[in-house]
């Protein structure tokens, strides 16, 4: 079997998942690390959700009040209690490094569990 061919193998069989999906996460792992250790960061959104919850949590609830640097607050209510969760462990939003390195926690947990789900149903990881 060539090169290429077992290649395909290990990604259709469901079988190597076992094995696979632990390589694959922990790969994945590393390259969030390098992104957060090498890469600078680009701001989006952040600030503007820190201005949104300092204003929530001064105690305004009028949607029509609550605004940041993009513009009035559009999200549910869940999104402003989470934000207000990282604005309180982020030193009010200033330690982004912290932030990202949350982000990545949830985002390797998320796919930890996907992994999870797709080696107990039996499905390939790729291809």
């Amino acid at each position: 079997m060539g090169l290429v061919q077992q290649g395909i193998h290990i990604a259709t069989n469901p079988n190597c998942a076992k094995w696979i999906a632990p390589l694959l996460l922990v790969g994945d792992a590393v390259l969030c690390g390098l992104v957060i250790w090498k890469i600078p960061y680009t701001e989006i959104d952040w600030k503007a959700y820190m201005e949104q919850v300092k204003l929530f949590d001064a105690g305004e609830r009028d949607y029509l009040k609550i605004r940041g640097g993009t513009g009035p607050l559009v999200y549910p209510a869940a999104h402003v209690y989470i934000y207000k969760a990282l604005y309180s462990v982020t030193d009010h939003g200033a330690d982004i490094r912290l932030a990202q390195i949350i982000f990545a926690v949830l985002y390797l947990s998320t796919l930890a569990i996907v992994m999870a789900c797709y080696r107990l149903a039996k499905v390939s990881y790729g291809l």
